[in-house]
């Protein structure tokens, strides 16, 4: 009888991992890890970005009605011509 032998495969790797490349599994850690934080820092940014340019909307809103309202009240307090 030809009888195959089966390996477990992601046991040895893991085995590997622990007994020889703990600077690996180290090093995996620290990439994932600053991948993550840079996805983070990325998208906290943006939405930042997107808030500081609705604040410019407003403020340039704001600003036009303060000078229309300027414009209305200076030509409200000229007495009229005779």
């Amino acid at each position: 009888m030809n009888k195959k032998e089966h390996y477990d495969l992601p046991n040895i790797i893991k085995n590997d991992f622990f007994l020889y490349g703990k600077i690996h599994l180290i090093l995996l850690f620290a990439i994932i890890l600053s991948a993550n934080s840079i996805v983070i820092v990325v998208y906290k940014t943006r939405m930042l970005i997107a808030e500081e340019e609705k604040l410019r909307i407003e403020y340039k809103k704001k600003n036009d009605e303060w000078r229309n309202l300027i414009i209305e009240k200076n030509t409200l307090a000229t007495p009229p011509i005779d």
